[in-house]
């Protein structure tokens, strides 16, 4: 081989290398990338599709809880519902041996939605295990009810009697607001 083609064999040999390498990066690398973002796209999608499935197969469930919460709504009648609020609340107390220092009711502007809070301040004296019954009837009662938060702390030295601050919610949904069918 002379040098001449030997020379001219390189030079299409180092052409067709720096073909490929821009073919690399005009072409692949970008195909690549799309390729990536288009199989991440495809997997949100899957997980929002398997999602809406899973409430689909759930429909039912959520359709019977969420008619079952409007039943065990508080009345609309404002002294109605207080009653039934002040009812509960003594008949949680009384099953879980607790004795009230301060009750302080107050009722909330409603919300975008149509539902209106009922929120009780209270402060009360027991033993650990009659506080722990009292939030445990609570939590578990059929009412629309919510413990937002307390606070115990010890009256006396062994910790034998607790004294506790709760800020808890009544809610009243309107049946016939947004949102509520």
């Amino acid at each position: 081989m002379t040098n001449e083609r030997r020379t001219a064999l390189l030079k299409i040999v180092a052409g067709c290398c720096g073909g490929l390498l821009a073919l690399n990066y005009v072409v692949f690398t970008p195909f690549m990338a799309l390729w990536d973002a288009q199989s991440r796209q495809i997997q949100e999608l899957q997980q929002k599709v398997q999602r809406g499935q899973q409430l689909l197969d759930r429909q039912n469930n959520i359709h019977n809880r969420w008619s079952s919460m409007l039943r065990a709504n508080m009345p609309t009648d404002v002294s109605a519902s207080e009653n039934l609020a002040v009812q509960e609340i003594d008949r949680w107390a009384r099953d879980s041996g607790i004795t009230f220092s301060s009750l302080a009711p107050s009722w909330l502007d409603p919300d975008e939605q149509g539902g209106q809070l009922f929120e009780w301040r209270a402060t009360a004296t027991g033993t650990q295990l009659a506080l722990a019954r009292f939030i445990y009837e609570m939590e578990t009662d059929s009412l629309p009810v919510n413990l937002q938060e307390y606070e115990l702390t010890s009256r006396d030295d062994r910790g034998a009697s607790l004294t506790m601050t709760a800020r808890f919610s009544f809610l009243h949904i309107d049946a016939n607001a947004k949102g509520a069918e």
